[in-house]
């Protein structure tokens, strides 16, 4: 098969108009009965994909890359763009860099010939060793000037190894981390329109966060319903279309995120035995700080370096990261301090306790998961960059006051302190943890709202605002989208 034949055979709308009908992401994606969108309504747009750029998207498998290049496809051919002058290729069964090379090379000329710009998505291009050799060269050969070229992969540390090779030459290409639903979109999904607040406005204004709470407070009972599925089973696409759907998760989707979890493992030649045991180590910890010495007892793992290496493969997978303990003083993280640990979503503590005996992981340590994940969203796109999450931490002072999480994606520099206390009662030492060890942050409570220096927002409520930019402006603090 030719390399055209090959282009075509996975871009059916350069001659079928009804293509949609029978593509298996799209109609995967109509059987799910919701919408979902990881793309931005601007980076849809043609005029903002130009020609000469190299974009990447990264993200952990199945959490909805392929079908997002699909829905870009169709939003493209709304927009005009001849179906011709649009691929799409999943790299899986592309062995070397100049077979790679080949496929590029067809498409650019074919849309040459044409005299117009193109779209090429290739789909999974950290299956091809060094397909960075092939980009650059093409590049550099003045290739893809009239081709905006779009590339996904599941690996943060194989996509910074070629990101590194590549100065210069992306143009005004983008890069951008998928991770799953956030809890606002999954209440969409749940057709319930979440209710918005602008933080700059509810932490400044006591009028604002008391209407908020109103807010919160009218759709309580659904968003207490919501919240549960949330935290129990995440919001990775095809575990929310199950839930959607039926009310459970079926074996066939959990068996599909089991090997997503170890896969991984499996490509970097790493066993499968070591790192689910490992993971269930964790698993009995979970929110607790722990060292690496710690983590090697009981699980297998000869030193320190083995259980590096498996959670460094688990972080650049984005399928977890880790919490190093901050230095105040001197804003920058301890070394040798117990680091925290978490999963990017609870469907990765499901896959790891299923048959193993483990106990259920209480409400509690579900709602300081689901609050790590929302705060690394702001994080996502540097920490795909660079392969490791920068700018999350924990604090403990020496008096033993500990911060869940502090958060320095600020301008000021100036920290930002979140402490989850999922319980009925909160103790004055929980604020006093935040106030004398940060000096500024938010409460994250069961239920209780309250506007002090140290806010009370419930954690459905803190789940709904977006994730941001925090900086602080007096007593008061500021929140930039």
């Amino acid at each position: 098969m030719t390399y055209l034949e090959r282009l075509i055979a996975h871009s059916p709308w350069w001659s079928e108009p009804d293509w949609t009908r029978d593509d298996r992401s799209l109609k995967s994606a109509r059987l799910s009965k919701f919408s979902f969108r990881h793309l931005s309504r601007e980076l849809r747009h043609a005029e903002n994909l130009p020609p000469g750029s190299v974009s990447i998207v990264r993200g952990p498998r199945q959490v909805g890359k392929t079908t997002e290049l699909k829905f870009l496809v169709k939003d493209l051919l709304s927009a005009g763009i001849p179906p011709r002058n649009i691929a799409y290729y999943p790299c899986d069964d592309i062995i070397h860099f100049r077979e790679l090379m080949e496929l590029i090379k067809t498409f650019a000329e074919a849309v040459r010939l044409q005299g117009a710009c193109g779209y090429l998505m290739l789909d999974e291009i950290t299956a091809v060793k060094d397909w960075t050799r092939a980009v650059k060269s093409l590049v550099d050969a003045g290739v893809l000037e009239n081709i905006y070229l779009l590339l996904t992969g599941s690996s943060a540390v194989e996509i910074k190894r070629g990101y590194e090779r590549m100065p210069g030459r992306r143009g005004h290409g983008f890069d951008h981390a998928f991770l799953p639903m956030s809890f606002a979109d999954f209440c969409r999904a749940f057709n319930l329109t979440p209710p918005k607040a602008d933080l700059i406005d509810i932490l400044t204004k006591e009028s604002s966060f008391r209407m908020y709470e109103m807010e919160i407070a009218r759709n309580k009972n659904k968003l207490d319903e919501i919240l549960e599925k949330y935290l129990q089973w995440g919001g990775f696409p095809m575990v929310v279309a199950d839930l959607v759907g039926s009310g459970s998760v079926t074996k066939q989707t959990m068996e599909v995120y089991r090997s997503v979890l170890l896969s991984e493992f499996e490509k970097q030649r790493r066993k499968v035995s070591l790192i689910l045991s490992l993971m269930r180590k964790l698993y009995t910890v979970l929110g607790a700080p722990i060292s690496y010495n710690s983590l090697t007892q009981d699980t297998g793992c000869r030193s320190n370096a083995v259980v590096q290496d498996y959670l460094e493969i688990f972080n650049a997978a984005f399928l977890g990261f880790v919490l190093p303990c901050i230095d105040l003083a001197h804003r920058r993280p301890y070394p040798k301090r117990e680091k925290k640990f978490y999963a990017i979503d609870p469907i990765v503590w499901k896959v790891v306790a299923e048959g193993a005996g483990l106990p259920t992981l209480h409400e509690a340590v579900l709602a300081e998961h689901a609050v790590a994940a929302h705060l690394v969203r702001p994080l996502s796109d540097t920490w795909a960059d660079l392969g490791s999450l920068e700018g999350l931490y924990y604090f403990r002072s020496r008096k033993g006051r500990e911060v869940d999480f502090v958060h320095f994606n600020t301008p000021t520099g100036h920290p930002f302190g979140v402490e989850v206390k999922y319980q009925s009662r909160v103790s004055g030492w929980d604020e006093q943890s935040i106030s004398k060890g940060i000096g500024q942050g938010v409460l994250v409570t069961r239920d209780s709202f309250k506007w002090n220096k140290i806010c009370h927002i419930p954690l459905q409520a803190f789940l709904l605002l977006e994730s941001g930019s925090y900086i602080s402006e007096g007593h008061k603090l500021r929140f930039f989208r």
